[in-house]
């Protein structure tokens, strides 16, 4: 059984040689620093290419510098929350640029091992997890992936999450990565979404889990996929990975040219 794009053709372009050719282009202008080594994973963001691709390059021309083979991707779900975590166990996800192979051994595993289940009203509609496989396929064509959603985006639910990761891929975390999609704030004005995205970024580079829980509690901060983002961080200090540096930030209004109400985004490396 294979999961088929629903968001090819809106998203992101629906012709593969299009596609390929903005990707390449999207790679070429992101200039990242050689600095980040041994790298754990990244947040990216989810929104359609026109406004979030070229942010979304600079995530994944920093995974490039690692020689891996599975990417675990965590996305959230927008649609439906009343699941935990959900593992798709489908064979292949399907792009306009071929099918990207599902580990469904390692997914078989975890499920197992872990009783995780499959929510698949939820994945089979989900945009949020879709958006990063054609970056992917570009960087590393053979790789295959373990999906998850995630449905409650709570503190405990993420730690919890964090500690089966971490105890299941601690082994091979030298040919594994982990890719966290992630928009952060929606319809504010441009100054008032900067604010509140700058707290998220200096809370990431800092590796101060606390400060990230507590501007959530308090509405300082706004993030769809925040549960992914405190779950790579709880990740982070479970397997001793001290960097995060955020690589690019912008808004839809740079696009768009409306700054009235704008969507944020943030690609950030986390690395040894």
């Amino acid at each position: 059984m294979n999961r088929n794009p629903v968001v090819a053709g809106s998203f992101y372009p629906g012709d593969s040689d299009i596609l390929n050719k903005q990707i390449n282009q999207y790679l070429k202008q992101a200039i990242i620093k050689d600095d980040q080594r041994d790298v754990l994973g990244v947040i990216s963001p989810h929104a359609g290419y026109v406004y979030s691709g070229q942010c979304a390059a600079f995530g994944f021309n920093a995974l490039k510098k690692k020689d891996f083979d599975l990417a675990v991707i965590i996305a959230p779900s927008h649609r439906f929350a009343d699941f935990d975590f959900s593992i798709d166990d489908c064979d292949e996800y399907l792009t306009p640029l071929g099918g990207v192979k599902v580990a469904k051994d390692i997914v078989n595993e975890l499920k197992n091992k872990y009783n995780m289940g499959t929510n698949y009203y939820a994945n089979n509609i989900e945009h949020s997890l879709e958006v990063q496989l054609p970056f992917l396929q570009q960087i590393k064509p053979d790789a295959k992936i373990v999906p998850i959603l995630l449905g409650a985006q709570s503190p405990e639910n993420s730690r919890r999450l964090s500690i089966i990761l971490a105890e299941y891929f601690k082994d091979r975390l030298d040919s594994t990565v982990f890719i966290i999609s992630s928009d952060l704030s929606h319809y504010y004005e441009s100054e008032t979404a900067t604010k509140m995205d700058t707290k998220i970024g200096e809370n990431l580079e800092n590796m101060d889990i606390n400060k990230m829980e507590d501007d959530l509690q308090y509405g300082k901060i706004e993030a769809c996929g925040i549960g992914g983002i405190l779950t790579l961080m709880y990740l982070a200090k479970e397997l001793n990975y001290t960097g995060i540096t955020n690589l690019d930030y912008r808004n839809s209004g740079d696009v768009s040219g409306d700054y009235k109400q704008v969507v944020g985004y943030i690609s950030s490396c986390v690395y040894k």
